[in-house]
């Protein structure tokens, strides 16, 4: 079983890197020592010990250089755990015979084999250690029984670990010492797996965490475009009532120009017909008051109906958004003088009194057109209404900032549900005034939009047989002093 599958050549050749330091401290080691044996006198054995660390400096240098060119190969770790325990067992055989035989059992360098054992799990290779302890074991037992037989034998007797013995106790110590440093590997890794299970385990933690994170975001972003859509489909929804509302508004409205041309409309032209008819078969023989008469009703009915068709076409031209107002400082009196002497011959047939209360110097700012025709249908309904000889009052004054033009009458008067009633299109109904008067219902309609479309606000007060009071709030003019 490998136990270094986990680690790379890198990780080997570093460790080999490590052992080569290790050896330049131990050759300083040993030339310190060498330089102890040539002060001692003994110059052959400080030779041989200088040539053994002269060789170990060189194949240093040449392991050092291997290492690179064949980037930590397996036979380089095993070549130099040879050489390494060869050369410490020549130099402590060697060191027997400077200092004496029993040297190669209790020189201090026999623990050096521990530390070559040690070294050898920097490689990190379980067969490698195993390899070094049994070779250290062959080669410290082979110098020993070499110089046995000139070991003095009163020294082994005093000495426990000089005998055979202890070269077994020593031999049991190395190979339970390369037992202990063949299961570093083994240890290490276990580590590195557990590290790396829990490297997994935290990266799987990590993955479901970020799609934990990322389904609550697609969750979000799908709430959101439901949310959307939501708005959308009630947007729509809005739109397509609104347009229904609108194309209601806009039937109601066909509805009703349908019912003023082919009714209200038409009455004035069937008048104007049947008159002009009877005159031209009956010319000769009519007399002149009855030839004034007709052509007096013709004028009339032409008025009525001009007066109808004028507020068709304006309020057609509202509904269409043609007709904008152009507000400008419009003196009242000048305007309801206008208006009242447009409406004269009406107001003239029935003998109603008109009452005038205008201040002269009273300004709104309208839209002068928009305001002619607001008055013009105000006074032609109070006309309308009143009976003969009754009365209408024109006034205006200031309140609050607002010009107020009042136009009140003595007529017939409005029930709660007819005023409700009387801005609203497809509710609005034409009535008969008190000398059958024909009128189309648009002109009330066509104010109020004219009196929305110019910032102002248009009230009625009515009671029935005591008239009706119709009130404008306009805008103030800028001139007004």
């Amino acid at each position: 079983m490998r136990y270094h599958s986990f680690l790379s050549s890198e990780d080997a050749a570093w460790g080999e890197q490590e052992v080569i330091r290790f050896r330049w401290i131990l050759v300083a080691a040993v030339l310190v020592l060498i330089g102890y044996i040539f002060l001692s006198g003994n110059i052959e054995r400080g030779f041989f010990s200088l040539a053994l660390a002269l060789l170990y400096v060189l194949y240093n240098s040449v392991l050092n250089y291997l290492l690179r060119k064949f980037n930590g190969a397996k036979w380089i770790r095993y070549v130099s755990s040879t050489i390494d325990v060869s050369v410490l067992s020549a130099h402590i055989f060697n060191y027997s015979y400077f200092f004496t035989p029993i040297a190669v059992s209790t020189a201090p360098s026999i623990l050096i084999y521990a530390l070559l054992i040690m070294l050898s799990v920097l490689r990190y290779d379980g067969k490698l250690v195993i390899f070094t302890t049994a070779y250290v074991v062959l080669c410290s037992n082979i110098i020993y029984f070499i110089r046995y037989p000139q070991i003095d034998p009163a020294i082994i007797e005093q000495v426990a670990s000089a005998g055979p013995e202890g070269a077994f106790y020593r031999s049991v110590y190395f190979i339970l010492m390369g037992y202990f440093m063949f299961s570093i590997p083994k240890m290490i890794n276990r580590l590195v797996e557990r590290q790396n299970q829990v490297s997994n385990e935290r990266r799987e933690i990590e993955i479901k965490l970020a799609l934990e994170t990322q389904r609550k975001e697609m969750a979000m972003q799908n709430l959101l475009m439901e949310q959307q859509l939501s708005e959308q489909l009630n947007h729509q929804k809005d739109v397509i009532q609104k347009q229904k509302d609108e194309l209601e508004n806009l039937v109601s409205t066909k509805d009703k120009l349908f019912s003023v041309i082919g009714h209200d409309l038409r009455s004035p032209f069937c008048v104007q017909s049947s008159l002009s008819e009877y005159m031209l078969h009956d010319f000769n023989s009519i007399d002149k008051e009855a030839l004034l008469e007709s052509i007096y009703a013709i004028n009339k009915t032409a008025n009525n109906g001009l007066a109808m068709l004028t507020n068709l076409i304006d309020w057609s031209r509202l509904q269409n958004d043609v007709l904008d107002p152009r507000p400008v400082d419009v003196n009242v009196k000048k305007i309801a003088e206008l208006v009242i002497d447009q409406q004269s011959e009406a107001w003239k047939g029935k003998n109603i009194n008109i009452k005038q209360d205008v201040d002269s110097k009273i300004y709104t700012y309208v839209d002068e057109q928009m305001l002619n025709t607001v008055l013009r249908n105000l006074l032609s309904n109070a006309i309308k209404f009143t009976p003969d000889n009754g009365n209408i009052q024109l006034k205006s004054f200031c309140e609050n900032k607002k010009c107020v033009i009042e136009i009140s009458d003595s007529g017939v008067g409005m029930t709660e549900n007819q005023i409700d009633n009387l801005f609203l299109l497809d509710r609005s109904i034409s009535s008969t005034g008190t000398n059958n008067e024909k009128g189309t219902g648009i002109g009330l309609i066509l104010s109020k939009e004219m009196i929305d479309k110019s910032n102002g606000q248009i009230d009625v007060n009515s009671q029935v047989g005591k008239g009706t009071c119709f009130s404008l709030k306009l805008p103030l003019g800028f001139i007004y002093t």
